[in-house]
């Protein structure tokens, strides 16, 4: 006889809730708290640095997640510039602290990392005739946050749904109708996904929210995906969608009831105590740096004048799966050798 958990569902839920809060990256369109204290910035310089080399200053959110990236990229740059990183307690920071950085600094380039740091950043440039050339890495739909941020370029840390899904292809799921629910603000977004899906025959059926959407909207929507038997359902990484409450009384117990994997775009969301993401398909962080560094390189090359301010995808693509829900949905265990990463196992 097959074993059940004793565990009451509702309480069962909150445990999966709180599970994947505490491993959430907070990399999202809202800050979160910072899990170490920051340092605050250096005094002000009076002076160039000893070594004359041009300045580079990374800003980011005081977190050890994030320290060796971060200190990979200042590796790559410092045959021939000097970079300083500066860690902000974000909640607790004004633009202010931005202006500081870059007066101490005097960069030619700042590099931005996390949505709520450039959000920082971009209270502060508005009040600046000429802002040094930015570049944003490691936010969540960095298309639209890069046109409000003069003289700047991104890296994108999502990985388009086209290639998300054709991974799922991989593992032998007949992906075609693919489930997606959004906010209205994102809707430019999920159409420039949606006509790149088009390329290997595989079509959205979408689910619009309002920007403030109620629990029972998000509930309806996953019951209307439910009753289109989608293939599948691809989750943008909008904290909007996955607060505690949503994550608590919608997800997780609709989750269950959809019959279909969900692909993620965040590495913590696949988790086997959780029981959420099936299959996530995210930067590799390691190419990510280098791709950051080459970036500044080339600026550096044009007299840190930007030719174009665009968006480039992410150049390597890391793959991870829930083996338990990947059995659970009939994916082919025999091609997990494709997979970086098995979760679960």
């Amino acid at each position: 006889m097959a074993m059940r958990s004793t565990r009451p569902r509702g309480s069962r839920s909150l445990w999966r809730a709180s599970t994947l809060l505490g491993l959430l990256l907070p990399l999202s369109c809202s800050p979160g708290p910072s899990p170490q204290a920051a340092r605050d910035p250096a005094p002000l310089s009076e002076a160039p640095p000893p070594d004359g080399k041009p300045v580079i200053s990374i800003i980011a959110p005081a977190d050890s997640q994030l320290e060796d990236m971060l200190k990979s990229l200042r590796v790559e740059l410092s045959d021939e510039y000097r970079v300083t990183i500066s860690p902000l307690r974000v909640e607790e920071s004004g633009p202010e602290a931005v202006g500081r950085i870059v007066s101490r600094d005097r960069p030619r380039a700042v590099v931005l990392v996390n949505n709520s740091t450039v959000l920082l950043y971009r209270s502060w440039v508005r009040t600046t005739p000429t802002p040094p050339v930015a570049l944003i890495l490691m936010s969540s739909f960095a298309e639209e946050l890069q046109r409000t941020v003069p003289n700047s370029v991104a890296i994108s840390y999502e990985v388009p749904a086209v290639t998300a899904m054709v991974g799922l292809r991989t593992l032998g799921l007949d992906v075609r109708q693919v489930g997606v629910v959004y906010r209205q603000g994102f809707a430019s977004h999920i159409s420039r996904q949606e006509a790149l899906m088009q390329v290997e025959k595989l079509a959205f059926v979408k689910q619009e929210l309002s920007n403030k959407p109620r629990v029972q909207d998000l509930r309806a929507a996953l019951v209307r995906l439910q009753r289109a038997e989608v293939d599948a359902i691809w989750l943008p990484n909008d904290n909007g969608l996955l607060s505690p409450t949503f994550l608590t009384d919608v997800w997780l117990p609709y989750v269950d009831r959809l019959g279909a994997p969900v692909v993620v775009a965040v590495r913590s969301l696949v988790n086997e105590h959780a029981e959420f993401g099936t299959f996530a398909a995210i930067p590799d962080t390691q190419a990510l740096t280098l791709q950051a560094a080459d970036l500044l390189y080339e600026l550096g090359d044009a007299d840190w004048k930007l030719r174009a301010s665009d968006v480039r995808l992410p150049i390597s693509v890391k793959r991870l799966v829930d083996v338990r829900l990947a059995r659970r949905f009939g994916l082919d265990s025999s091609q997990f050798g494709k997979v970086d990463f098995l979760v679960g196992r």
